[in-house]
């Protein structure tokens, strides 16, 4: 069965003209329901997102059309995947910049003059800051080196199901 992917058509008869060729009002209709059969999220078009994946009926006495591009299915799977995996490589690279932004802001509060005030006051609390000081510190280059990490794995894959040669 060849797939095609939704492109935010506003009805699933939108979907029919779009996929088949010089529909008459009952082959729509026709159509129509065998679109919804082959694929039962349609019923709510408000909940499908763009670039999900559908399936086309062969309909009898109904061809295709030539124009819209019914893709390869591994190409399109791979095409969907790659948008998906750079998204998500866009959302964990905003979470780590973001726990890096906190890991600074900590770093920075302990360094202010009331915190001095109260470390040399205080050297059992000296070195239980040093501690957690050095801690903020590894942490922070341990996600340095994970976010580095993940964004040249994660940029490998998208080249690879874009079919880019590797690097």
């Amino acid at each position: 069965m060849p797939i095609a992917t939704f492109r935010g058509e506003k009805s699933v008869a939108d979907i029919a003209d779009k996929m088949y060729s010089r529909l008459t009002p009952n082959q729509r209709e026709k159509a129509t329901a065998e679109l919804l059969r082959a694929n039962p999220q349609l019923k709510d078009l408000k909940a499908v997102a763009p670039g999900a994946v559908l399936r086309i009926p062969t309909l009898k006495d109904i061809r295709p059309k030539t124009t819209r591009n019914l893709e390869n299915p591994d190409v399109q799977l791979a095409n969907s995947l790659a948008e998906a995996v750079s998204s998500f490589a866009d959302r964990i690279d905003s979470h780590v910049t973001n726990a890096l932004g906190a890991v600074k802001t900590q770093q920075a509060e302990l360094k202010k003059a009331p915190v001095k005030r109260v470390l040399d006051a205080e050297p059992t609390v000296r070195k239980q800051v040093e501690v957690m000081s050095k801690s903020l510190t590894a942490r922070t280059k341990g996600l340095e080196a994970r976010q580095s990490d993940l964004k040249a794995a994660l940029g490998q894959a998208i080249a690879r199901l874009e079919g880019k040669p590797r690097k």
